[in-house]
C-alpha cells in the first residue's frame, strides 16, 4: 500500500467568498467541472486537482446533503457481498478500508461487530464467510474474526434474550463520520486548487459541435447565472444522476434507489458494548444493526425498495415499526419510535438493467458505473462510501487520454494524501490535551475535537478560548459551541441546517433536534453573511421543519435549556 506523501499539502485557507468563487466559475475555462458535492464528487475533485488539472465543483444544495450525510457511517469490506459472490467488490472495499485507516486515522476507526447464533446452518455458513472475508482482505483488517460462546455474546450485547441457543461470531470493520469525511476530502481538493461552490445548481447543459462543453450554473442565493466552460463535465449526482442524464439527452433511466432508515436511541435503553447484528422479524432475510454512538445507539437497516420523491426522504411509521420489532424480539424490550431521540433516512443509488426490474434492491449491484453516453459528459454513479477514492481514480483516468498533457496523464496520488490528520492519532490527542491545559479548556474535550477535526483541533481550542465557546453547543450532544463558528467560517456552512444536520449531527442526537442551539448558529451566520433578523429566523424555521419531516413518527421535543 502507498505511503503518505513526503511533502506536506498546501496550507489550508478559509473558503473563497461566494461572489468571488462564482465570478471565477464563469471567468476561466476548466479542465473538469464536477457536479455534485457528495463523497463521489469530492473524491473526483481531489483526484483531478491533485494531478494539476483546473477543477471546479458545484453542488445545488449543501456538501454531503444527499446520500453522503444519510448513511450508516460505516467503512467496510462488505461481508454480505460474499453471499452474492461479489468477491472482487469485497477485495476492493477491504483494500480501500485499510487505505482510509491510514489516510484519515481520526475519522476511520475500528468497530467490532457481534453476530449471535442464527440457526445451525446459517451460523456455519457465516463462519465460512468470515474466514473468506478475512482472507480476501489478506488478514489486514482491524482484527480477525473469532467464535463466541453464548456468554461471550451476552457480554458484548447485554440484555440479549434471543438467539442464545448456540455460538456466535465477532468480526471487525470500521466506522466513520460520513459528512466529516466528505469535508476532509473537499478541503484537501481546495488546498490543491479546486474551486468549490455550494447552492449552485446546473440548470442547462451547454453543447458545441455535438459535445458537452460545460453548463449554465445558477446561484440559488443570489439568482445570478453564469456559463461555465469545461472540457469535461462529470456528473457525480448520486440518486439524481438520471436527471442530469435527461438534461443532456444521454439515455434512459438506469438507477433504482434503495432506502435506508435509522433510529437513534439513548444508550441507557440499549447498553450494547459492540455493534450488533440481529435478524428482522419480517422473514425477509434482512438484518438490523445496532451501533454504539457515544451516548446513543444507532439502529438501522438498508436496501428497502423505494419509489418516492428523491429529495429529503423520511422515516415513516412502517420503517420505525420494522426496526423496533427486530430489536424488541432480540432484547426483550418494548421500544417504539417515541423512545428515539432522532431518526433519518437516506437513498442509495443502485444500478439496474432490464433483467433487474423484479429483483429486490438487496440483490442489485453495489458496483459503480462510469458512462460516457454523450461526448464531454461522464456519469459516475452507484458504488459505496468505502470505495469513493477508487471510483475517483478510475473516473479521472478515464478522462486523461482525452484531456492530454502531462498533468492529465500523471498517476493519481490520492493514496498518499492525508485527509485531515498527518501522523499518529494518539499523539495528536496528547498534543491537544496539553494545549487545552495551557489555555484553560477542559482537556477531556481534546479527543472528540481530534476525532472530528484532526490537525485543526489545536486551532479550534485556541478559537474556543478566545471567544469563550468551550461549552456544549446543545445539551446532550458532544459538540462544542466553537465548532459552529468553525463550520460557518471554514466549512462552507450557509444555513442552520448545514451546521446542525450535517457538520455537527445535533439534529439526530438530541430530542429537540437542535432547537436549543439553532438561535446561536443563526446569529453566527447572520454576522458572517449580513442577514437581518427575519432571514435568521427563517433559517431556524427551515431547519426545524426539515428535522420534523425527516423524523416522521419520532417526536420533536421542546427546546432544552442551554
Amino acid at each position: 500500500m502507498d505511503e503518505f506523501e513526503a511533502v506536506p499539502p498546501p496550507p489550508a485557507r478559509p473558503p473563497a467568498p461566494r461572489d468571488e468563487a462564482l465570478e471565477r466559475l464563469g471567468a476561466q475555462p476548466w479542465d473538469v467541472l464536477v457536479v455534485g458535492g457528495g463523497i463521489t464528487g469530492a473524491g473526483i475533485a481531489l483526484d483531478a486537482a491533485s494531478r494539476g488539472l483546473r477543477v471546479a465543483l458545484v453542488e445545488r444544495d449543501d456538501l454531503a446533503s444527499g446520500t453522503s450525510s444519510r448513511s450508516s457511517s460505516l467503512v467496510h469490506g462488505g461481508l454480505r457481498y460474499i453471499e452474492q459472490y461479489g468477491f472482487g467488490l469485497v477485495r476492493e472495499s477491504a483494500a480501500e478500508r485499510e487505505r482510509l485507516r491510514k489516510l484519515a486515522p481520526h475519522l476511520v476507526r475500528p468497530l467490532r461487530f457481534t453476530i449471535p447464533h442464527q440457526g445451525r446452518k446459517r451460523t456455519s455458513l457465516l463462519g465460512v464467510g468470515l474466514w473468506m472475508y478475512d482472507s480476501i482482505a489478506l488478514f489486514r483488517g482491524p482484527s480477525r474474526h473469532r467464535r463466541l460462546e453464548p456468554h461471550d455474546v451476552v457480554e458484548r450485547l447485554p440484555g440479549l434474550t434471543a438467539q442464545l441457543d448456540g455460538f456466535g461470531y465477532e468480526y471487525s470493520d470500521c466506522r466513520t463520520d460520513d459528512v466529516r469525511l466528505v469535508l476532509a476530502v473537499v478541503r484537501a481538493a481546495e488546498r490543491h486548487g479546486a474551486t468549490v461552490l455550494t447552492r449552485a445548481e446546473v440548470v442547462e447543459v451547454r453543447r458545441a459541435a455535438g459535445r458537452v462543453v460545460g453548463a449554465t450554473v445558477r446561484d440559488r442565493l443570489s439568482g445570478r447565472s453564469v456559463g461555465v466552460s469545461a472540457r469535461w463535465t462529470v456528473s457525480a449526482t448520486g440518486v439524481w444522476a438520471d436527471d442530469l442524464r435527461a438534461m443532456a439527452e444521454a439515455g434512459t433511466p438506469m438507477l433504482r434507489p434503495s432506502k435506508g432508515v435509522h433510529l437513534v436511541f439513548p444508550a441507557e435503553l440499549l447498553r450494547v458494548r459492540t455493534a450488533g447484528v440481529v435478524p428482522s422479524v419480517a422473514g425477509d432475510r434482512r438484518s438490523v444493526f445496532l451501533i454504539p454512538w457515544g451516548g446513543q445507539v444507532l439502529v438501522g437497516t438498508t436496501d428497502d425498495s423505494y419509489d418516492g420523491p428523491l429529495d429529503r426522504p423520511a422515516v415513516d411509521q412502517r420503517d420505525a415499526d420494522y426496526l423496533c420489532a427486530a430489536v424488541n424480539r432480540a432484547f426483550g424490550t418494548a421500544l417504539s419510535a417515541a423512545d428515539a431521540v432522532g431518526a433519518y433516512a437516506g437513498l442509495r443509488p443502485l444500478l439496474h438493467g432490464e433483467q433487474d426490474k423484479e429483483v429486490g434492491t438487496d440483490r442489485l449491484s453495489r458496483r459503480h458505473a462510469l458512462l460516457v453516453e454523450t461526448p464531454g459528459l461522464l456519469t459516475v454513479t452507484g458504488g459505496k462510501l468505502t470505495t469513493y477514492r477508487a471510483m475517483a481514480v478510475e473516473a479521472v483516468d478515464r478522462l486523461a487520454d482525452d484531456l492530454g498533457g502531462a498533468k492529465a496523464r500523471r498517476r493519481s496520488g490520492t493514496g498518499r494524501i492525508a485527509l485531515g490528520l498527518r501522523g499518529d492519532f494518539g499523539e495528536a490527542v496528547a498534543r491537544t490535551e496539553l494545549l487545552c491545559e495551557r489555555v484553560g479548556v477542559d482537556p477531556a474535550l481534546a479527543r472528540g475535537l481530534v476525532e472530528r477535526h484532526g490537525d485543526d483541533a489545536p486551532e479550534l481550542v485556541e478559537l474556543a478560548a478566545r471567544h469563550g465557546e468551550d461549552g456544549p453547543l446543545a445539551p446532550g450532544a458532544p459538540y462544542l459551541a466553537v465548532e459552529a463558528r468553525w463550520a460557518v467560517e471554514r466549512e462552507h456552512a450557509l444555513a442552520v441546517a448545514d451546521v446542525l444536520q450535517r457538520r455537527l449531527k445535533v439534529a439526530r442526537r438530541v430530542a429537540d433536534g437542535g432547537a436549543s442551539a439553532a438561535p446561536r448558529v443563526a446569529a453566527l451566520l447572520a454576522s458572517a453573511q449580513g442577514w437581518g433578523s427575519a432571514q435568521a429566523e427563517r433559517s431556524v424555521a427551515e431547519h426545524l421543519a426539515g428535522v420534523r419531516d425527516e423524523r416522521g413518527p419520532v417526536p420533536l421535543a421542546a427546546p432544552a435549556a442551554v
